[in-house]
């Protein structure tokens, strides 16, 4: 074998080995990067597994309600998460009212909760204002909000009665989010 052609077939070898080689690197950048936004969107926003702490407030009727915590294992929380300046959170609100109209016949206690973002006197013209059908409240210390991973809204999160995460949906819903809400509050696996 001649020398020029020797030359030429380690060419190409290397050139397939490089391109290979390529083709690896671009693929694992790809993985890194749905990795990374999955860690940021968990290191940030409430996902199924994580646990939020108790707290007891007042809702913005007087009422006192424990929030994470239920003395019933059956019993699950639905918290709808918003501000009163979200476009998106008062477009959710027809939806959150059928959550709450539905799972009132799903045989298990379950508790619907609002929390606001805001303060107590903005909250309470926005609930009048929209009509709102459920408990609101607002987060009696500044320091739950992060511990709630309340940072975007609109959110709606299942809990179970000891403060498990469920389900969370940050974003408006449609009709696959409904069937998770209803599935997380039943128990059932979605179909």
């Amino acid at each position: 074998m001649s020398v020029r052609r020797m030359g030429s077939w380690i060419l190409a070898v290397a050139l397939i080995a490089a391109s290979a080689l390529v083709l690896f690197l671009s693929k694992r950048l790809r993985d890194l990067s749905a990795d990374y936004r999955k860690l940021r969107l968990h290191s940030t926003l409430p996902y199924a597994g994580t646990v939020v702490p108790t707290f007891r407030t007042v809702t913005l009727a007087g009422n006192s309600v424990m929030v994470g915590e239920a003395p019933d294992s059956a019993a699950r929380e639905v918290l709808f998460v918003f501000n009163t300046t979200c476009p998106y959170c008062r477009g959710i609100i027809p939806l959150w009212h059928q959550v709450t109209d539905s799972v009132k016949g799903l045989g298990r206690p379950v508790q619907v909760l609002a929390i606001s973002l805001d303060s107590a006197d903005t909250t309470r013209h926005y609930a009048a204002a929209h009509a709102l059908r459920y408990p609101v409240l607002t987060f009696p210390q500044p320091k739950l909000k992060p511990l709630y991973r309340a940072v975007a809204v609109p959110q709606t999160v299942v809990l179970d009665w000891r403060g498990t995460v469920l389900y969370a949906k940050t974003g408006t819903l449609d009709s696959a989010s409904l069937d998770s809400v209803y599935a997380a509050v039943t128990g059932r696996s979605r179909q």
